[in-house]
């Protein structure tokens, strides 16, 4: 064992540090409530046996339970893995940090691995708490200009046995970092018997390979995915990242396959330090399609093939029993027996292993379940409802157009026409019809368009449920006269619209959110936006900052836009038929124009207090604030911090003073959030006035980029291509009432994880609908979270005695009439069926409404029978 590396307690001392008294305590005062010292407690007795998952409902508050765990690992000379999506990193540090502890960023890959070594040495190998991306055990050692990544199981290999010369050449060129680790790993199997070990069986497997003197050309096929040869490197680098204690791997259900690269890198990479290593999975759905789920989720926490084949049985009878009772829980009494012997067999057999908090027993749920009617949710599912029958007679010929094109098939119509019925209600792919109409025409068919077939033709293909269009073959048809029908039907679709963008901003779907969103914002209301596809989520965002901007001028109020840009014209336009206005950009332009200047008055007031932060060199402020001081050119960074920082800023800047220290505060909230790109590891406190000021030159990149001009911000949208660092900005600005944007349409998987946005907004709108409930509850999981807006405007109705209770509003957004509406039943079904699983829920939905007193008491009988992993800790002694 390292010198450096201290020795593991074991789980008895973990279990005590939780709950012993402690001359200092392990956690800041009020940082778990009981419920989730429970839980801890619970998960500590559980892994002295055995792995856990950790299955509370979204934001229930899993990743402190985690963080708690790990410290007390720590404390018992143990360390931890984090194993996560990148994209919760700041998240996870964050909450580090309030519990009083540090760590560095988020290791991505090999190479920043391997950077570190240059830098830092073998720092990596002795942290007690490690970052890590799902994605850091995908090597691909086999591509191109990346085979040098083989050299550290060659150095190793080298390093043990200079004999063994075949396989062993190493690359001309490769990051300095390789062999310093490679030196790191010799000198530790002098004095840890586990890495030794682990060497040896490298070394001795690698003498087995066939054929190894192709190793030694990079041109070979060697190192391919699941050869014996990057398996033998996925361990290696394990070594380089030193032995575990407890890996924690958040979203644990993702990535399910043995094959996948989460899995090689929780089975291959990450070294466990004996057989007293554990892992925790962390997942709100750890079943999302099938109960048969549990056998990958429980796997991934290294539950044994012989304990899951014991418990199969009773796994399968749940599903059945839940299933028939679901369907028949008003009149079958013998499906009310059998269920309720289930659930108790499915609860024994799952509680050694699941730790599971649902808002059952949330205070919050209890409050509002006391005051609501009877069998009432807290959570409501009104559809935002497009009827055919309401459409006007340019989309009625597209509707007709769309359906036609299904029927003629791949064979004479291209792939997106073809499919063009089942994404109809999206809008993507009639838009990608029309454009490419309209491109061919004016001869500018662009590469784009060929890419947004391709992606869109992967997305429909990759959906669970979503089936093609027959493939008609020449022979059965004859091509030619299909060909001819198809071009007629596509120029019939085409016929209403001058181009693809344009034909969306009347899409009446688009049209109906833009109402309902609107009728939200009108009352104070944020809302959120949830879609799949980026091209008709753009023109959402467009047609509501359209809209916005032609009230203020309509209205006279200020606008943060000194004039039109050519760009806008298009949506400016419909905006201004829908509102029925009289558009004329030169006086649009004028209003904006003598506005702007109010709004700007307002804004030098925040810009001279930035300035004389400046000036005065923020000696009393953080060195990071100092290094942005020290800038050689101040007035070109002034107005893009004025506009990062004045929605932290909102408050005050309504006010006649702003101070000084808020002004720090929301500059240091700003650098914060800018750092999430990924730069700078160091903490503060560990900032030198060199390495500050290269920090602040790579944040002044993105600040610029991001804020260098003045955007309307009614709506925004974030992406796949959306900055980390402006994710976050957007993120804090959301969750502040009073500030700007009002509207954030998030790509799903963007925004389903790693942004809380409960501060503000109780309103989740699903403008594309899922194939999936379980990335569904994790969208509104964004909104339903511990200490959510909702529980503040619920404590304040209950407080005056209202009879109206806020709830959260979910809004799936349903064209009737189309694949859309297949496309909802679909969802419905397994979302019920899901609910059936993990929350114990019998009746769902409007089934739960309305009921008489005695269906009110034996749903409520049922439902009590359900299974609960609620955490039982151990009596203490």
């Amino acid at each position: 064992m390292s010198a450096k590396m201290g020795k593991f307690a074991g789980w008895g001392a973990v279990a005590a540090n939780i709950s012993g008294p402690q001359e200092s305590p392990l956690l800041p005062q009020g940082y778990l409530d009981a419920s989730q010292i429970d839980a801890l407690k619970t998960l500590a007795a559980s892994l002295r046996n055995h792995g856990a998952v950790l299955a509370d409902e979204v934001g229930m508050g899993k990743t402190r339970i985690a963080v708690a765990l790990a410290l007390a690992v720590k404390r018992s000379g143990g360390r931890v893995a984090f194993v996560i999506p990148p994209v919760v990193a700041p998240q996870w540090r964050d909450e580090i940090i309030k519990a009083g502890e540090s760590s560095k960023d988020i290791l991505r890959s090999f190479d920043g691995l391997m950077r570190e070594y240059e830098t830092d040495g073998a720092a990596r190998m002795d942290d007690a708490l490690v970052i890590l991306s799902h994605r850091f055990g995908d090597l691909r050692a086999q591509t191109s200009g990346k085979r040098w990544r083989a050299d550290l199981l060659k150095l190793i290999v080298r390093n043990v046995d200079r004999k063994i010369r075949n396989g062993c050449r190493l690359a001309q060129w490769r990051m300095p970092g390789v062999e310093l680790a490679a030196n790191e790993i010799s000198k530790r199997t002098e004095e840890c018997h586990l890495t030794k070990t682990a060497v040896e069986a490298i070394v001795e497997e690698f003498r087995d390979l066939d054929n190894r003197s192709e190793l030694d050309d990079s041109r070979s096929y060697r190192f391919e995915n699941h050869s014996p040869e990057l398996k033998l490197l996925e361990r290696t680098l394990g070594l380089a990242l030193g032995p575990f204690d407890l890996v924690i791997i958040d979203e644990a259900h993702k990535s399910r396959g043995e094959w996948g690269k989460l899995s090689a890198l929780l089975d291959r990479v990450i070294l466990p330090r004996g057989k007293a290593c554990r892992r925790l999975g962390l997942t709100a759905t750890p079943v999302e399609l099938d109960v048969w789920q549990w056998k990958s989720t429980l796997k991934r926490v290294s539950m044994p093939d012989r304990t899951w084949m014991s418990i199969e049985s009773a796994v399968l009878e749940f599903r059945e029993a839940a299933e028939a009772v679901r369907r028949r829980w008003r009149t079958d009494e013998a499906a009310h027996h059998r269920y309720k012997a289930a659930a108790a067999k499915f609860q024994d057999a799952l509680a050694a292993w699941v730790v599971r908090r649902d808002k059952r027993r949330d205070e919050t749920i209890m409050l509002f379940d006391r005051h609501a009617p009877n069998g009432m949710s807290y959570r409501r599912e009104h559809p935002i409802e497009v009827h055919a029958g309401d459409l006007s007679p340019g989309w009625r010929r597209i509707v007709f157009a769309a359906e036609a094109l299904s029927v003629i098939g791949q064979a004479a119509a291209d792939t997106t026409a073809a499919r063009a019925r089942l994404t109809i209600s999206n809008g993507h792919g009639v838009a990608g019809i029309i454009d490419k109409l309209a491109n061919r025409r004016a001869g500018n068919s662009s590469l784009e368009d060929d890419e947004a077939d391709r992606q869109q033709a992967a997305e429909d293909g990759a959906e669970d449920g979503v089936e093609a269009s027959a493939e008609l073959t020449a022979e059965q048809y004859g091509v030619h006269k299909r060909k001819q029908r198809a071009d007629w039907w596509k120029n019939a679709l085409a016929a209403s619209f001058a181009d693809g963008t344009e034909s969306l901003y009347e899409h009446p779907v688009l049209s109906a959110v833009v109402d309902e969103i609107e009728n939200y914002t009108r009352t104070g209301e944020k809302v959120l936006v949830f879609g799949r596809f980026t091209r008709p989520m753009r023109v959402l965002t467009d047609l509501l900052n359209a809209r916005a901007l032609l009230r203020a001028v309509r209205d006279g109020t200020p606008w943060p836009q000194e004039k039109t840009s050519d760009d806008d014209q298009g949506v400016l336009r419909a905006a201004a038929k829908q509102l029925e206005l009289d558009y004329d950009r030169k006086r649009v332009d004028d209003i904006l124009a003598d506005a702007y200047k109010a709004f700007e008055t307002q804004r030098q007031t925040l810009r001279n207090h930035i300035l004389a932060l400046i000036e005065s060199g923020a000696a009393d402020q953080t060195i990071l604030l100092q290094a942005m001081a020290s800038d050689k050119n101040p007035s070109a960074i002034v107005p893009p911090l004025a506009r990062a920082a004045e929605p932290f800023l909102r408050e005050e800047t309504s006010g006649a003073r702003i101070s000084r220290e808020a002004v720090a505060k929301a500059l240091i909230q700003v650098t914060d959030a800018l750092r999430e790109r990924g730069e700078g590891n160091a903490q503060d406190d560990e900032l030198d006035g060199i390495s500050a000021r290269a920090l602040w030159a790579k944040l002044r990149e993105g600040l610029i980029e991001e804020y260098g001009a003045p955007r309307a911000s009614f709506a925004r949208m974030l992406y796949g291509q959306t900055l980390p660092s402006t994710r976050r900005l957007v993120q804090l600005a959301f969750n502040r009432s009073e500030s700007e944007p009002h509207v954030l349409i998030a790509q799903s998987m963007v925004g389903r994880e790693g942004l809380n946005l409960h501060e503000s907004c109780r309103i989740v709108i699903l403008l594309h609908l899922e194939w999936n409930p379980g990335v569904v509850e994790q969208q509104i999981g964004r909104v339903d979270r511990k200490n959510s807006y909702w529980s503040r405007l619920l404590q304040e109705a209950v407080d005056a005695g209202s009879q109206e209770l806020p709830r959260i509003e979910i809004r799936p957004v349903i064209f009737r009439g189309t694949y859309d509406e297949h496309h909802w039943s679909v969802l419905s079904r397994r979302w019920d069926e899901q609910r059936s699983q993990l929350h114990g829920f019998i009746a769902s939905g409007d089934d739960r409404e309305n009921l008489s007193d005695e269906e009110s008491r034996l749903l409520q009988s049922l439902e009590e029978k359900s299974p609960d992993f609620w955490p039982k800790p151990p009596a203490e002694s």
